[in-house]
C-alpha cells in the first residue's frame, strides 16, 4: 500500500456547508476576523484529517488564505496557543475587530528565533 492509499479521503465542501459556515462566522475569518466574499475563503479542518480529524461540519471553519497557510497541519488549539488567541471555548466566533496580519508575522518571527536558538544550544546547525 502506497502513501496515497493511506491518506484519508476528502470530499469538497458542498455549497450548503460553505453558506452555513459563512453565515455562522458572519463572513469573517475565524482567526484574524477579516471580512471576505464567500468564494475567497478556504474551508479548514480545526483538527486536521491527517491527524485524526473528521469530515463533520463541526470540525470545519472558514479561514482567509494567509491564516490557512499559517495554520498548516496545526490543530485549532495549537494555532490559538502559538498566536496567543483566546481558546475556542472562549472565542465562539471570529474576533470582533480585525487582527492585522503583521501581528501573526511578528509572532512567527519570535517562534522561529526561539527554535533557532534551541537548535544552536543543542548543537544542531543543519537547519540554520
Amino acid at each position: 500500500m502506497g502513501f496515497f492509499d493511506e491518506t484519508p479521503s476528502r470530499r469538497r465542501s458542498s455549497e450548503e456547508e460553505r453558506e452555513y459556515l459563512y453565515s455562522k462566522q458572519k463572513g469573517k475569518c475565524n482567526y484574524c476576523g477579516c471580512k471576505l466574499a464567500i468564494h475567497h475563503f478556504h474551508v479548514d479542518h480545526k483538527n486536521p484529517v491527517g491527524r485524526g480529524g473528521s469530515e463533520r461540519l463541526s470540525n470545519k471553519q472558514f479561514l482567509c488564505g494567509p491564516c490557512n497557510s499559517r495554520k498548516g497541519d496545526l490543530t485549532d488549539g495549537e494555532f490559538r496557543r502559538r498566536y496567543r488567541l483566546p481558546g475556542s471555548r472562549v472565542a465562539k466566533s471570529p474576533p470582533r475587530k480585525e487582527i492585522a496580519q503583521e501581528y501573526f508575522k511578528g509572532i512567527a518571527k519570535e517562534v522561529a528565533a526561539k527554535n533557532a536558538a534551541k537548535r544552536r544550544r543543542e548543537g544542531d546547525y543543519t537547519l540554520l
